[in-house]
């Protein structure tokens, strides 16, 4: 009895463990049970799925031919030790136990609780207590996908209410200061960064929000308004983000802005957007959604950007550095490891002399597009030059950390192929060791192997040492890599950053840089 209650308890540990591990995945795909799903069938032969179901399956026929049957005693004991191998590991994030996850935890508690009533009801009278103890330990184990998909099918109604009561919440505050100005910020790439660089710029002279982070979905936006923006705020500065047509302009029906930034435009998320075409469609929503008389700030070095041709009535700045017929040109740009200086070319034709420790051109680009919101609200230029000078780069976006025996760009939560190709120029002027430790590019849909191809072109050109995290995913870089006559014995697959900056560190004592670019979340890993 005692032994066969052992048994239980271990399959009951199991269950948790793998639940815990089940709504952290779901956390990380945005609580989106289609990208769930089909992160699932993507991940199926994963070691962390396949061997509890396997396990749980012939714990399954063990119990159906029969309960007492000796065998279900080592299953029991191989099912907590395979947690050993798969489980227990540092994860790059923690579940966070947010109150949507919460919601989600209760919900499911109370369908385990009806399910497992059922089961008893269900199992043979003639069962004891340690049997059906056991079967039902054993049953969960089995469904534990199934009771997760009805828990998030009955908690989906009370999610929905609650979307709508802090969007409503949320719009109704904004309408009501009625001095306030929105300013959306949307791009491929470059978005958060410009964010940050405008909201330090403005300071200067104005009170601001800025959502903090990356927040930018209509929850992440409503915390913002309904928990941080102030009636004494004269702006509120949102970053808007999108995987799918009309993201944009769900958010601006929240926000409703006045001003509209669009950084970039290029190939991302397109396993979402589908083509190329919904990218640019769903980025304009931000300036089509603009009032008469609106102001659209827009980087002309983007061709798409370039060639759109917008449909409201709004008032246009634009700026660039590889295109002179802008109001806003950014010329006699000189960079090295430590930050750029360069003169921008205004409206009126003044020129100023900029200096930044910001690394590299795109970030040239996203202080531009601040400098010209600055210029257009009456900010001295003085002091927009000065802001400028003492801004501190974004977390994990192109951070430079020094270190006594080598250099760390931090670049890992990139994640687009214009700024990946930034990087490696970036690593490429430094003179010493260089180093790149990369999982590549994702969510890229039909473009995945080219643009990773392309990319693996350049590390080949731009670095000494490669370390490559996960083999599947990495295999266009590393074939680019080889036809370009790259030597192997420079190559280093592993399937973790953190083995792979281990590596590094062993295998190189000092005098080298090394660039870390898009260091993936944990759905992604292969291990």
């Amino acid at each position: 009895m005692i032994l066969k209650l052992l048994i239980s308890l271990g399959f009951i540990y199991v269950f948790v463990i793998r639940y815990l591990y089940c709504i952290y995945i779901f956390q990380l795909n945005h609580y989106e049970l289609r990208k769930y799903i089909k992160w699932l069938c993507k991940n199926r032969t994963n070691k962390r799925i396949i061997i509890p179901s396997l396990l749980s399956l012939i714990s399954i026929v063990l119990l159906l031919y029969d309960i007492n049957n000796p065998l279900v005693y080592p299953q029991g004991v191989l099912m907590v030790l395979s947690l050993l191998f798969i489980h227990f590991r540092q994860e790059k994030k923690k579940l966070k136990l947010t109150s949507r996850m919460i919601r989600l935890i209760l919900v499911f508690l109370a369908v385990l609780v009806v399910s497992t009533w059922g089961c008893i009801y269900l199992l043979p009278t003639k069962y004891s207590l340690e049997n059906t103890f056991l079967a039902i330990s054993i049953i969960g184990n089995f469904v534990i996908y199934d009771l997760f998909f009805l828990a998030h099918l009955f908690v989906l109604p009370i999610e929905r209410y609650l979307y709508d009561y802090y969007v409503n919440k949320a719009r109704q505050k904004i309408l009501s200061y009625n001095s306030l100005k929105v300013i959306g910020i949307t791009g491929s790439f470059g978005k958060t960064s410009t964010k940050f660089i405008i909201g330090e710029i403005l300071k200067k002279d104005y009170s601001v929000c800025v959502t903090p982070a990356s927040y930018n979905t209509p929850m992440g936006l409503c915390i913002t308004i309904n928990k941080q923006l102030r009636n004494i705020d004269e702006f509120l500065i949102c970053e808007m983000g999108a995987c799918r047509i009309g993201d944009i302009q769900e958010l601006c029906h929240i926000v409703f802005p006045d001003i509209g930034i669009i950084t970039s435009i290029g190939p991302q998320h397109l396993e979402t957007f589908g083509n190329l075409t919904n990218i640019i469609k769903t980025k304009f929503e931000l300036i089509e959604s603009l009032p008469k008389g609106g102001l659209a700030i827009l980087n002309y070095d983007n061709y798409y950007i370039r060639n759109y041709r917008i449909k409201n009535d709004v008032k246009v700045l634009t700026y660039g550095i590889e295109h002179e017929n802008v109001d806003y040109y950014a010329l006699n740009i000189k960079y090295d490891q430590f930050g750029s200086t360069f003169e921008v070319r205004f409206p009126e034709g003044e020129r100023y002399l900029f200096k930044t420790k910001l690394l590299g051109k795109h970030n040239i680009s996203n202080i531009l597009a601040a400098i010209a919101l600055g210029d257009y609200l009456k900010i001295n230029v003085r002091k927009i030059i000065h802001t400028v000078s003492t801004l501190e780069p974004v977390k994990h976006r192109l951070e430079l950390k020094r270190f006594p025996n080598y250099c760390l760009i931090d670049d890992s939560f990139n994640a687009n192929y214009e700024g990946f190709n930034n990087a490696l120029d970036i690593l490429n002027q430094f003179k010493n060791k260089r180093i790149i430790i990369t999982p590549g590019l994702i969510e890229l849909g039909d473009e995945q192997y080219t643009m990773n191809y392309r990319i693996g072109e350049k590390i080949a050109r731009c670095t000494d040492y490669v370390v490559l995290v996960g083999k599947k995913q990495t295999k266009p870089i590393y074939n680019a890599l080889l036809d370009n006559q790259y030597p192997s014995t420079s190559i280093y697959v592993t399937n973790s950053f953190e083995d792979g900056f281990k590596h590094v560190l062993n295998k190189f004592k000092s005098d080298f840089t090394v660039l870390l670019e898009n260091d993936l979340p944990d759905q992604y890993n292969e291990s």
